[in-house]
């Protein structure tokens, strides 16, 4: 069941980090633990002295927000090293990877220019948790009079969806690994970093494309001037940048400039349940969003652009989150996938 009914919680970015989420986990302290409860079950091989491992590496080369993870790993019940993996979801997807790359690895997002509302930014969330849409949070951070918001997750202090209000707006999705993580910047880390600093969708675009990453990752970024948006292909230390122009632009999880067509042969696997691929699968959620953006009325409402998100295979039985955002007006629409 999906609900437009999503709680919001300030963070305050003034406070010390080991205090900002009270407010969020004295709601949320159930669901984040069977998330959290769920999401462990991927690293059940992995032995606690590697976790501890991991958290001291992630320490070391200055891995940030380290007393937000401590204060969820107290309410989570699990180690430091366990909540720092938790907190790295995305960087341990791309290990072993190979292993990990199905039809069911999803996202897709794309941006539109709507006469009478101004730029569009949508987005679905997929991810073969159960526990996520309960979960989902709209969080506001703050700090003094400047405020960008999320599409969060209960013990997640990493941001896969943004908007700073009158200026921009940025989404993560998947990439194919080229190579095994690092501990540069995580790409979820690096976003929410960029909403906190970055004020304008140029600076946003710049420091997106040039910060040397722990993996590869797509950052969809859309500003508030028409045929203000892209697709920000990255890789560890490279990166392309897809110009929307005057046409809406979609990315799901497959990259699409031939600079590196390369890093998709993984993706051509066929998945066993569909004989279809999962580089086909992407290509099919991109190209069904693409169609339904470019097919929107003029001066409708936000609703009616969400509902772009609703047609097959974009949306899908992993999709948990959908969301819109108006960055010139600084509205954000969210619907969250219930379970009981």
């Amino acid at each position: 069941m999906f609900t437009p009914d999503t709680p919001t919680y300030v963070i305050d970015l003034r406070s010390d980090e080991e205090s900002r989420w009270r407010e969020v986990i004295a709601s949320e302290r159930v669901v984040a633990c069977q998330l959290a409860n769920e999401a462990i079950a991927e690293f059940e091989r992995i032995p606690e002295i590697a976790r501890w491992l991991f958290e001291k590496l992630y320490k070391v080369s200055g891995g940030l927000y380290q007393g937000e993870i401590n204060s969820w790993a107290k309410v989570l019940g699990v180690s430091l090293g366990t909540a720092t993996m938790l907190n790295c979801t995305y960087e341990l997807s791309h290990v072993s990877w190979k292993h990990m790359i199905t039809k069911v690895i999803g996202c897709t997002a794309g941006a539109q220019w709507v006469e009478g509302i101004g730029m569009v930014h949508v987005r679905n969330l997929d991810w073969p948790l159960a526990n996520l849409g309960n979960a989902t949070c709209l969080l506001r951070y703050r700090q003094g009079s400047r405020e960008f918001v999320s599409v969060g997750i209960a013990g997640f202090v990493g941001v896969l969806s943004g908007m700073v209000p009158g200026r921009y707006s940025a989404t993560i999705n998947w990439a194919p690994p080229v190579t095994q993580p690092t501990f540069d910047f995580g790409p979820v880390f690096l976003l929410r970093q960029t909403l906190e600093e970055c004020d304008s969708y140029d600076e946003a675009v710049s420091v997106l494309k040039h910060t040397p990453l722990a993996t590869s990752v797509f950052f969809t970024v859309c500003g508030v001037e028409q045929g203000q948006a892209c697709v920000i292909e990255r890789t560890q230390s490279d990166a392309v940048v897809r110009e929307a122009g005057g046409s809406a632009i979609t990315q799901a999880n497959h990259f699409v400039t031939e600079h590196f067509a390369n890093n998709n042969m993984e993706l051509l696997d066929l998945d066993d349940e569909s004989a279809e691929s999962s580089y086909v699968y992407s290509e099919r959620r991109a190209q069904a969003l693409e169609n339904r953006l470019g097919g929107i009325g003029a001066k409708c409402s936000l609703d009616t652009v969400a509902t772009t998100l609703d047609v097959e295979p974009t949306l899908n039985e992993n999709t948990y989150q959908q969301m819109v955002f108006c960055p010139a007006t600084g509205e954000v629409k969210v619907r969250r996938r219930l379970i009981n």
